[in-house]
């Protein structure tokens, strides 16, 4: 991670989040205070980057606009014939990513319904993520990564986790219905659990129908 000096206000939330003490805060010659970032002690997660209110600090790869235009383009060819659900995948490098694998080399059966997203950690998983695929057209978004206690990053899912409770509030607020944004925790030897999670998922969403943000677009379109 890399931080934007002329963004950052020195809120310091970064340093709070980081597991491995990789960021402090610095006093500039113009008495301003700024985050720092160790390189050499960063990871690489990205959960500093989300919780930045600024969005000062960015990932030298999986940066924000790299993730946005993956989102994008998930849902660029429009949908005909029956109605058939859009489900986005967020899976972390590590866990979850490992375990779609596992399903693909297994050969093992599940919806084609869905588009996969690999981050370095499901802690990456900014709001921001959520909301673009949603006014993109996903139907459902499905957030994955390593069980509690075994997170690669040591407490990146554990964030994930905290932010998912306040993005389910979130949508219900906007008329969306939370059963389409889940969470789960899938292992690199999961490949069944990938596999009926995606299945599961993929028939709650056909219940429940077009997602009203994509009823909305449509209507406005016609």
């Amino acid at each position: 991670a890399h931080v934007n000096e002329e963004a950052c206000i020195g809120c310091d939330l970064c340093e709070y989040v980081c597991p491995y003490g990789a960021v402090e805060l610095v006093r500039k010659p113009d008495d301003k205070w700024v985050s720092k970032i160790n390189e050499i002690m960063c990871k690489g997660c990205g959960s500093c980057a989300v919780i930045c209110p600024k969005m000062a600090i960015e990932m030298y790869h999986y940066n924000r606009e790299q993730i946005l235009a993956q989102i994008r383009a998930s849902f660029l060819i429009p949908a005909e014939g029956e109605f058939e659900p859009k489900i986005l995948v967020f899976t972390c490098n590590w866990c979850s990513y490992a375990g779609a694998d596992l399903a693909g080399v297994s050969r093992i059966q599940y919806p084609p319904n869905v588009r996969l997203i690999r981050l370095m950690c499901s802690g990456r998983v900014d709001p921001l993520f959520i909301f673009e695929a949603l006014r993109s057209g996903a139907d459902g978004i499905l957030i994955t990564g390593c069980d509690p206690g075994e997170c690669h990053y040591v407490s990146g899912n554990l964030w994930a986790e905290a932010r998912f409770d306040v993005l389910n509030s979130w949508i219900k607020d906007i008329g969306i219905e939370p059963e389409r944004l889940r969470l789960s925790w899938i292992s690199a030897s999961e490949g069944v659990k990938f596999a009926k999670e995606i299945t599961d998922m993929v028939a709650d969403m056909k219940k429940l129908g077009p997602s009203p943000l994509t009823r909305s677009i449509a209507v406005k379109e016609v």
